[in-house]
């Protein structure tokens, strides 16, 4: 029978593309709020999902509070018939994406990389294992970053999804010890292994071993090594591929281990090829830093045995076990727990709204978005009400920043007449083209009304700066002949290098973008002549 209601919530269409999920869209009747409504086998009536029993279960869940994680807002049973309510997150996942491009460039990738990373370390600081990692649950929301899906998988499908039963479409992107069922498939680094074979899919549009069965993939993993992905796509950074690599071992002692090693790896050598280091800097930096490969085994095991010996130090006089001791520790938890339930006023409220929006990481902002509501709720008079504007601002800003660059990330059409006209500004800007970028910009704010609610505004401001930022260049680099030729001469130098897909982006985007303009037309002419002898065996 087809539910049209489950407690308080009116179910919908099924999510996912399946007329037969499990997964169904849902309105909160009460609170009219659009939520994900997930369906769990009626056998968790009498088996909690992981826990002593499913309501623990889901406080668990409903603990998992990030920027980059869809919220899990509760759960029930309704006549024997357990769900979760969950975030409703737009956008498409990974694996549409996937599908449908095949690859992705490095920088997207590793842009990738870190987002899921930032969401999985304040996962494990929670105490909470995704285990069933795979690109379909990795969402893209159209506003930029990610979020994840599926923290609840491990729980429910335990007995379905593990060894020769899993379905292959789990199976590939499972850690070996998550594969075989042991308990080490709880520790973090099950999460590692399983963005490593993410992120080789995405580099390569291939999975790291080929099976189509999972005794296959068992064997393949035994055979050896996942083949690097610098052998099939020669624009990978060193960095980058050994990155993977150690992601994909299946040896759990020398898989890079936290998510926060990983994600701090990928900042740095993301700032390192951003200062121009070279290739052999960035392997040698690499062999430094996170993705050292070899240890001193030595060195850390005198260490843990001078722990060891310090551990059995024992203090003669057992002063935690006195009764003064108990109640000061009592009463310290008590004046704790007040403190941290007390509810903090303009002034302390305000001031972690400002941490946040000075950070350099765009999660903070998104995290202070959800602060910057609360704080208006709460205090609707504030004298901070121009600050808080202001970041909601930049926010917004940031979201459309995302969104113009997730348009040619993932082949996404724009959503409004002023970011079609942005996108292509910003995409003349970066090429060179100043001159017809700064036109752009101009329709850009046109298209803007002023009625027009904050995430459209943005684009009004982002295009003044544009403008802003080509008035400040010299006079020469207007020139849209100049930008042209430069852009030649640089596809040119890629192939003199023998950097043969560089320079065919190159030339691609100079093609595309000047076909039929009169002014540069001998110009487009020698860049279709550089792509034939690219073309050319």
């Amino acid at each position: 029978m087809i539910l049209s209601r489950i407690g308080p919530i009116a179910l919908e269409e099924p999510l996912g593309g399946a007329a037969d999920s499990n997964v169904v869209r849902g309105v909160h009747v009460e609170r009219n709020l659009a939520m994900a409504v997930k369906l769990l086998p009626r056998g968790l009536v009498n088996r909690p999902m992981g826990g002593d029993t499913f309501a623990a279960d889901v406080k668990r869940l409903q603990k998992l509070v990030h920027p980059h994680i869809a919220r899990y807002y509760g759960g029930a049973m309704d006549n024997g018939q357990p769900y979760l309510a969950l975030e409703l997150v737009e956008g498409e996942s990974l694996r549409s994406v996937l599908d449908r491009r095949g690859r992705l460039a490095w920088e997207t990738t590793a842009d990738l990389a870190e987002a899921i990373c930032e969401a999985l370390h304040y996962a494990h600081g929670a105490s909470a294992v995704h285990q069933r990692l795979t690109p379909a649950r990795v969402m893209l929301p159209p506003g930029g970053g990610v979020k994840l899906l599926g923290f609840d998988c491990a729980l429910v499908d335990h007995d379905d999804v593990l060894g020769l039963r899993s379905p292959m479409g789990v199976a590939n992107y499972l850690a070996p010890e998550v594969f075989r069922g042991k308990q080490s498939a709880a520790l973090p680094s099950s999460d590692m292994f399983s963005l490593g074979v993410i992120m080789y899919e995405c580099l390569t549009g291939e999975l790291p071993w080929k099976a189509t069965t999972p005794a296959d993939l068992v064997q393949a993993r035994r055979d050896g090594p996942a083949p690097r992905v610098s052998a099939q796509v020669l624009e990978c950074p060193v960095w980058l591929d050994v990155l993977v690599a150690r992601l994909l071992e299946t040896k759990r002692g020398v898989r890079l281990a936290t998510a926060d090693a990983t994600r701090r790896a990928i900042v740095d050598a993301k700032r390192k090829v951003a200062e121009g280091m070279g290739a052999a800097q960035q392997a040698w930096s690499g062999r430094q830093g996170a993705l050292t490969v070899d240890r001193d085994r030595k060195e850390i095991g005198e260490l843990r045995r001078r722990q060891l010996a310090q551990s059995h130090v024992r203090d003669e006089s057992p002063f935690y076990e006195r009764a003064w001791f108990l109640a000061l520790a009592l009463a310290a938890v008590a004046s704790l727990v007040v403190w941290l339930m007390w509810p903090k006023n303009q002034l302390q409220m305000f001031a972690e709204i400002q941490s946040k929006m000075e950070s350099e990481r765009a999660g903070d902002w998104y995290d202070a978005e959800e602060e910057i509501e609360e704080f208006r709720r709460r205090f609707p008079d504030s004298s901070y009400a121009d600050d808080l504007a202001a970041y909601e601002e930049k926010i917004a800003m940031n979201h459309a920043i995302e969104e113009v660059k997730n348009l040619d990330r993932f082949g996404r059409k724009p959503s409004s007449e002023a970011q079609k006209y942005y996108a292509e500004a910003w995409r003349r800007e970066r090429f060179g083209d100043l001159m017809t970028a700064w036109r752009g910009y101009e329709q850009a704010i046109s298209k803007v009304p002023p009625d027009a609610p904050l995430e459209v505004r943005a684009y009004a401001t982002l295009a003044r700066q544009g403008i802003a930022r080509i008035k400040s260049a010299p006079a020469e680099q207007r020139d849209v002949v100049e930008a042209v030729r430069g852009k030649l001469q640089e596809a040119r130098a890629l192939m003199a290098e023998g950097k043969k897909l560089p320079a065919r982006v190159v030339l691609d985007d100079l093609i595309a973008m000047y076909e039929g303009r009169a002014e540069v037309r001998d110009l487009v002419a020698e860049a279709r002549a550089e792509m034939a002898k690219l073309d050319s065996p």
